[in-house]
């Protein structure tokens, strides 16, 4: 499906220059994705994920150790020749000197070692994971700041709205105060207006609380501290780019959340194997060259060295640990097993989400034309109302009325539409589409 601009566009379409300070939708997310804690983190990640790469190599790379030893044999160890091979009685004897030194290098190279290879596999899978799960970070950082930026720009126009009426009210009680002193209308007239105007301005310092609220929000959103300053760029101009959304069907692989969990079942695959290659024999080959030396006292020790040095192979195969690696086996096979079916679950879920948000966009597609029309039928009904009020055929309570009904629907029609960008960011979000979409406001 070609991807519907989104409801939000306007915003970074119609602001042609950028002042400094003020920030678009698109610089918004811009500068959470660099500013933003979380993406350090992640980054930091894809390096660890990286590093363990080079240990679970290393791993089969040389091993070169270089020790020496000083020993002092408080009492030489006697060794017994039996009688019968130098003399008819038992002979003891003492091999050795008192100080010995003792100074080599030695080199291990593993020869074959299947657990150890497929750590380094795994090692791979596990770079893949970071590098997706910062991907998925992005797109959730994309989501929140546009969220935060939405919710901030619907206050905003509930601002400007509650303005225009305080001033139209400001302008009428005006006029019905010198209608009230030439002796045209009662004082009750004058009073309903002026409680409406106070009643509005109380509705406007509460809007203006909540405009703080969320631009810090957002300010968080983005990674700036509460102190900043920040404005963002506003305009009206959005509901062009409301549209009927497209029945879509969905690709399960463009979902970064499916990927991340298909590639952690392969980790489980590689421990399994891992668990089972325990069995197998390990083989290493080796080598050793030194010097030894010895002496009665201390001093000699390193006066006399004596070379020596040899190379050989090593096989080692555990028999029998006391069930442990069978156990460790089963278990691995079980957690294997465990993630298709919650793998196949989740898929089942991916779907069923994908279809809550498509018919969530629907519905709130629809209020936003039913407010639509209930906005231009109150705003017809005001201006007859108004009218009528104007050559006295009608009182000013129902002017009123149709006054604060047509406000309400003034207000009813822009939180629908907010709702409306909601949805549409939430199934962009489902649909796995939200980072190609930023990518398309960038572009515009």
């Amino acid at each position: 499906m070609k991807i519907k601009l989104f409801s939000i566009l306007f915003f970074c379409i119609t602001y042609q220059g950028y002042a400094q300070g003020n920030y678009s939708l698109v610089q918004c997310i811009e500068y959470s994705l660099q500013n933003h804690s979380s993406t350090e983190v992640y980054q930091n990640n894809i390096i660890i994920a990286k590093e363990r790469k080079k240990q679970a190599i290393s791993y089969y790379l040389p091993q070169i150790n270089v020790n020496s030893t000083v020993t002092d044999n408080l009492k030489l160890q006697t060794n017994i020749i039996p009688a019968g091979v130098l003399s008819d009685e038992d002979i003891s004897m003492q091999f050795g000197k008192k100080y010995n030194s003792n100074i080599y290098g030695e080199v291990t190279q593993t020869i074959y070692n299947q657990p150890a290879i497929y750590n380094i596999k795994s090692s791979k899978v596990n770079i893949k994971i970071a590098d997706l799960q910062q991907i998925q970070n992005s797109e959730s950082i994309i989501f929140n700041t546009a969220q935060a930026y939405f919710q901030v720009l619907v206050y905003k126009e509930y601002k400007a709205k509650l303005q225009e009426i305080i001033q139209s009210y400001i302008q009428l009680l005006n006029i019905l105060k010198l209608k009230h002193q030439k002796g045209i209308i009662i004082e009750t007239d004058v009073e309903r207006v002026s409680v409406s105007l106070k009643s509005a301005e109380y509705q406007l310092n509460e809007v203006e609380t909540q405009i703080k609220n969320a631009l810090d929000n957002l300010k968080y959103t983005m990674g700036l501290s509460l102190e900043s300053e920040l404005h963002i760029s506003d305009s009206t101009n959005y509901e062009q780019y409301v549209s009927f959304p497209e029945i879509a069907s969905l690709n399960i692989n463009n979902l970064t959340e499916y990927e991340i969990n298909k590639t952690q079942q392969k980790l489980l695959e590689y421990n399994y194997k891992s668990q089972k290659a325990e069995l197998l024999p390990t083989i290493n080959l080796f080598s050793r060259a030194g010097k030894q030396g010895y002496s009665e006292d201390m001093s000699g020790i390193f006066d006399s060295w004596k070379d020596y040095s040899y190379i050989g192979v090593s096989v080692s195969m555990n028999l029998f640990s006391g069930l442990r690696k069978s156990s460790k086996i089963k278990e691995s096979k079980l957690v294997l097993k465990n993630s298709y079916t919650n793998l196949h679950l989740a898929e089942t879920g991916y779907q069923l989400t994908f279809q809550n948000s498509e018919k969530n966009l629907l519905n709130a597609y629809n209020n936003l034309n039913g407010s639509k029309d209930n906005l231009e039928l109150a705003k017809k009904i005001l201006d007859t109302s108004s009218l009528n009020y104007q050559k006295g055929a009608s009182p000013i309570s129902v002017f009123l009325n149709d006054d604060n009904a047509y406000k309400n629907a003034q207000l009813q029609y822009v939180n629908n539409l907010f709702s409306y960008m909601s949805r549409r960011l939430d199934y962009e979000k489902n649909k796995g589409t939200l980072f190609s979409f930023y990518n398309q406001l960038k572009n515009n």
